[in-house]
C-alpha cells in the first residue's frame, strides 16, 4: 500500500522544543494483532481498546498514544511512496485511526544519538487527502518526537536536514533459514533502530529469529563488514553501504552466511569499513540452536504445526512412541541429515531420541514441522487430537 500524493501542500504547525527527557510515564500495552486483507498475507492491523483517558505504548511498535478517552485504535505501518521528492523518511509510516477520534497526541519513536548538532533534524509528515502536512514536533525527547493531532490517517517521521555526518541508534537482526540437508543461512540485517521487530519477523515467517543483544551504533552512507568464526563460512557481499531508508515493507539480509547444518554457534561482529575495521557491533557469541520467542500472530495467521510442536515440546518428548518411525519417514524425504539420524538412533532412553528429534526439527524450520505433524497425525492420531485438536 503506497500513499499517492496528488497534490502535495506543505503547512508548518506546532513550536519545536528540543529537551532531553523521555516521553513521560505511559502504561505499557501489548496490541491484538488483526489479518484483514486476505490477500496480502503480511498486512497485519494492531488493535488497542483504550479503557480510559491517559497516556498508552504500545510494546511492539513503541508508539504512543495520548487518549482523552476510551476509544478502539486501529494502526499499521505502510508503505512509503517513493516519489515523496526530498522528503526523506526517519521512521515507519504508520496509518492510524480511532474509532472515538479520542487520540490527541501521538509519540513516535526516533534513532537519532543526541547532540547540539542533530537534535533538531525531524519532523513529522501527516498525510491526508492527497496532501502532505510537515508537522513540527511539540516535543522532542531522547527517544520520541511528540505532536499534538486534529485527525487521523498515514504519519511518518521525515528527516528536515538530510546531510548525515552523524550516527544514529541502529539494530542488528539475525534470521536462521536452512537451505538443503547439509547447509543452512544466517540472514544478518542491519537497521535502523525505530524499525519494529515484530514487522521485520512478519516477513521471514519461514525462518528463526534469533534473539541476541542488538543495539548499535551506524552511520548512514558507510560500508560496513562482517566478520564471522569459524573464518572458513563464507560470507557474501564482503561489504554494503548502511542507507537510512529501510522502514518496510520489505526487510532484505544485509549480509548472509553460509553455514554447515552442524554448525551450533557462531561470533559475529559489524565493522566499519571508513574507520579501519572498527567494530560497531563489538563480536559476541550467536546460539542457532536456541529457542526463540516469536512474534505473536493473528489467530487465523499463525503457522499452526509450528505453534503445536513449541507449545507442546515437553508432552511430546514424554508420550510420543513412534520416534522411530518418524525419524525414518524424515530421513527418507532428506529432511533431517545422516548424522542427526544416527544420534536420534542411538540415543536412549525413548524420551533422548525424541528431544533431539526436536532439536533437528528446530533446525530444519516450519517446513520440516509441518511434515513432522503430518507424521505424527498418521502414527499418533489420538495423542494430536488430544493436543492439538485444530492441527
Amino acid at each position: 500500500m503506497s500513499c499517492i500524493l496528488s497534490v502535495i501542500t506543505f503547512r508548518i504547525r506546532g513550536s519545536f522544543l528540543s529537551l532531553f527527557q523521555s516521553s513521560g510515564y505511559a502504561e505499557v500495552f501489548t496490541p491484538e494483532c488483526v489479518q484483514q486483507d486476505d490477500e496480502d498475507k503480511h498486512k497485519t492491523i494492531y488493535r488497542f481498546v483504550c479503557p480510559h483517558a491517559g497516556q498508552f505504548q504500545c510494546s511492539l511498535t513503541s508508539l504512543v498514544f495520548v487518549m482523552e478517552g476510551e476509544g478502539e485504535v486501529l494502526y499499521n505501518i505502510v508503505s512509503w511512496d517513493p516519489g515523496l521528492g526530498q522528503l526523506r523518511p526517519a521512521g515507519p509510516l504508520y496509518n492510524i485511526d480511532c474509532s472515538a477520534g479520542s487520540v490527541s497526541q501521538l509519540h513516535f519513536q526516533h534513532c537519532v544519538i543526541f547532540s547540539e548538532e542533530n537534535k533538531d533534524r525531524l519532523a513529522v509528515a501527516h498525510f491526508t487527502g492527497g496532501n502532505v502536512e510537515i508537522i513540527q514536533p511539540l516535543k522532542v525527547t531522547e527517544t520520541h518526537v511528540i505532536i499534538d493531532i486534529r485527525d487521523l490517517s498515514n504519519f511518518g517521521l521525515i528527516w528536515i536536514k538530510t546531510k548525515f555526518g552523524f550516527p544514529i541508534n541502529g539494530q542488528v537482526l539475525l534470521f536462521l533459514r536452512s537451505v538443503t540437508v547439509e547447509q543452512k543461512i544466517l540472514n544478518v540485517h542491519l537497521l535502523p533502530g525505530n524499525v519494529p521487530v515484530s514487522e521485520v519477523q512478519r516477513w521471514h515467517l519461514d525462518k528463526k529469529y534469533i534473539e541476541t543483544s542488538s543495539k548499535c551504533h551506524l552511520f548512514p552512507d558507510r560500508k560496513y563488514s562482517l566478520c564471522c568464526q569459524p573464518e572458513d563460512c563464507e560470507v557474501q557481499p564482503v561489504s554494503e553501504m548502511f542507507e537510512l531508508d529501510n522502514f518496510g515493507p520489505n526487510y532484505h539480509p544485509t549480509f548472509e552466511v553460509f553455514l554447515d547444518v552442524s554448525i551450533e554457534e557462531v561470533r559475529l561482529g559489524v565493522l566499519d569499513k571508513t574507520r579501519d575495521g572498527k567494530e560497531v557491533w563489538k563480536r559476541r557469541r550467536i546460539l542457532l540452536t536456541a529457542p526463540s520467542k516469536g512474534v505473536e500472530l493473528p489467530v487465523h495467521r499463525r503457522i499452526p504445526e509450528t505453534e503445536f510442536v513449541n507449545t507442546h515440546r515437553d508432552k511430546l518428548i514424554e508420550r510420543v512412541s513412534s520416534v522411530m518411525a518418524i525419524a525414518d519417514s524424515l530421513k527418507s524425504k532428506n529432511m533431517i541429515n545422516g548424522e542427526m539420524y544416527s544420534k536420534v538412533h542411538a540415543a536412549e532412553p525413548r524420551e533422548e531420541k525424541m528431544r533431539l528429534l526436536l532439536d533437528a526439527l528446530d533446525s530444519g524450520g516450519a517446513a520440516v514441522k509441518a511434515e513432522f505433524c503430518r507424521l505424527l497425525k498418521e502414527k499418533e492420531r489420538y495423542l494430536v487430537n488430544e493436543l492439538g485438536p485444530h492441527l
